[in-house]
């Protein structure tokens, strides 16, 4: 991907980074009976983009450091969508986003350019995460698409083995695997399992044995 390390990744912002419900069943308690949203899991790598709190730079990281710019997926991503541009007039907000495309895992989406999936919008004034639907009406108004939500519901009722189930499947349009689910509740709320916010992942056991990690 010709990315170059520039430096820390950006202060105060959440690294993103979910557990495995099989390492951790007993979330799924934290969430039962309660509003949800599940989303896809693209097969890609994470990319966070925003101002910096304290230069006041465009920043563009991926999953642990900031990325130098020039001729990498990351920033190619960030002109296409004109992010620089557009998180100027909204600096308060990080967009976290899973990239993905041609040179990008394996490029299971089957895609013939690279695209951004918004996954988390972090408001770094307020140090909070924007709630799922609170979340999507900001990538959307600057033209990132959110990820695919697979199902929502007002009272969660998946066990573990229903969600990797659920897990399971192929990306749109083509025959091969997606990597798994998303599951979180659809107001922030904090788990005290994850000592964190309540979101957690399912990782498809096809796609494991396909050669997936």
């Amino acid at each position: 991907m010709n990315d170059e390390v520039d430096g820390p990744f950006l202060p105060g912002v959440p690294k993103t980074d979910e557990m495995r419900v099989q390492s951790v069943p007993e979330v799924i308690a934290e969430l039962t009976g309660r509003p949800y949203v599940i989303t896809v899991k693209c097969d890609g790598t994470s990319a966070s983009y925003g101002i910096h709190c304290h230069t006041g730079a465009f920043t563009v990281c991926g999953r642990n450091w900031s990325i130098k710019r020039g001729n990498n997926a990351y920033w190619n991503a960030a002109e296409k969508y004109q992010l620089e541009t557009a998180l100027a007039r909204h600096p308060e907000m990080i967009l976290q986003a899973e990239l993905v495309g041609p040179g990008i895992q394996k490029n299971r989406l089957a895609l013939p350019g690279i695209q951004l999936a918004a996954f988390n919008v972090f408001d770094q004034k307020n140090g909070r995460y924007l709630a799922h639907d609170e979340a999507g009406d900001f990538p959307g108004s600057i033209g990132v698409p959110m990820v695919e939500v697979l199902e929502r519901g007002e009272s969660f009722a998946h066990d573990q083995a229903s969600l990797l189930a659920l897990s399971e499947g192929f990306y749109a349009g083509t025959q091969n695997e997606r990597e798994g689910i998303v599951i979180r509740s659809l107001s922030e709320s904090i788990s005290q399992v994850l000592g964190g916010r309540l979101s957690f992942k399912a990782i498809s056991n096809r796609f494991l044995l396909k050669g997936g990690d």
